[in-house]
Parts: C-alpha cells; structure tokens; sequence
C-alpha cells in the first residue's frame, strides 16, 4: 500500500510539475526570453564517481558553496566559494576529510527560455587540512565544468537548479607528489534571480 501511494505521488509530481513550473515567469527573464540581472545561488554537491578508486587517501566527495554574479542577455559572470570535503575510507580514526576550499570565477550561458544553462569556472583550490606531505593551506587550482544544467522556475525570483553530471578538477597541491582529484559531481542548487 505505501509503495503504490509513493508511486501515484511520484508520478504526479512528474506530470504536474512542469506545467507549474512554466506558469511561472521569472522576473529576470526578458521579453526576448533571456536572463538578464543580479543572481545569487547556494548549492549542494556529491560525487561518488570519480578517479579515486585507485587512491588510497579519498574514494567520494560532498560539498557545498555559494555563487553571485549578474547576467546580460543569458550571458553571465559569478563569483563562487565551495568547500569540497573528501570521503576517506581507508583512514583509521576519520571518515571524512575536510578537503579543498575552491575559490573561482565563472561564465556561464542560460538559453531555452531560462530552462537549461552550461557554465565554466576556474580559480584557486587551497587545501583545507594537513596530510602526511602537504600542509593545511597549500595552493593549486581547480576547474568545473557544467556541460546542461536543467533549471525550474518554482517563483517570480526563485529557481531550483539540477546539473545531473558534472566535471571537476581538484588540484589543491601541485609541488612533490601532486594532489589531483577528478570528479564527476551531481549538483542541486537554489537560485535567487532578480
């Protein structure tokens, strides 16, 4: 009895939730249907996919951050802080790790309507903790790449943001033995766009 109610409530929620969502116009969508404005946005990330496997210190990633920037005619710059925290299995006393700070800057490109974006950044990947060669506060770089993102308007000023699969590159120490971490990141975002 629970599964079929979860699944008529699944199924609904598929079928009703575009036909709200596109009844709801942005206020930062022009007539000539293009973003343009001021824009905030907090987002989660997680990655289990990566390059790690045949790493013995990290095999996952989470995170979060905050992104800002403004947008003309659907082409955009943002600012963004993340912290990348790193999945540590094979460490005895800590399960987690707190990973990389990334610190960047962004382009990115909205088209269909506001409904799907693509969006590079590039910056500063400054280590967050000590490891057995590298202190807390070394410095390298990092760079994410959002190939399609999809975009759901749910208010006047309010979108939640879905970028199924995404790529980045964490390289918070280049010197001795580098620390390059490749991710494929699944992303969930809250967009204020005024």
């Amino acid at each position: 009895m629970k599964r079929s109610t979860l699944r008529l409530f699944v199924v609904l929620f598929l079928v009703t939730f575009p036909a709200t969502a596109s009844a709801v116009r942005l206020g930062a969508l022009g007539k000539d249907n293009k973003l343009s404005g001021p824009f905030a946005a907090f987002e989660l990330h997680g990655s289990l996919l990566s390059d790690a496997s045949n790493l013995s210190m990290t095999a996952g990633s989470f995170g979060y951050g905050i992104r800002g920037g403004y947008r003309w005619a659907g082409w955009g710059v943002f600012g963004l802080v993340e912290h990348n925290m790193w999945l540590a299995p094979n460490l005895i006393n800590e399960k987690v790790v707190m990973g990389a700070v990334n610190i960047g800057v962004g382009a990115e490109l909205t088209y269909a309507g506001g409904f799907l974006h693509t969006s590079l950044a590039v910056g500063p990947s400054v280590l967050a903790f000590d490891t057995i060669l590298d202190k807390a506060g070394t410095t390298g770089f990092f760079m994410h790449l959002r190939p399609v993102g999809l975009r759901f308007v749910v208010h006047k000023y309010l979108v939640l943001i879905l970028d199924p699969i995404s790529f980045a590159l964490i390289a918070p120490v280049l010197s001795g033995i580098p620390l390059i971490y490749t991710q494929y990141r699944t992303s969930f975002s809250i967009e204020g766009a005024f």
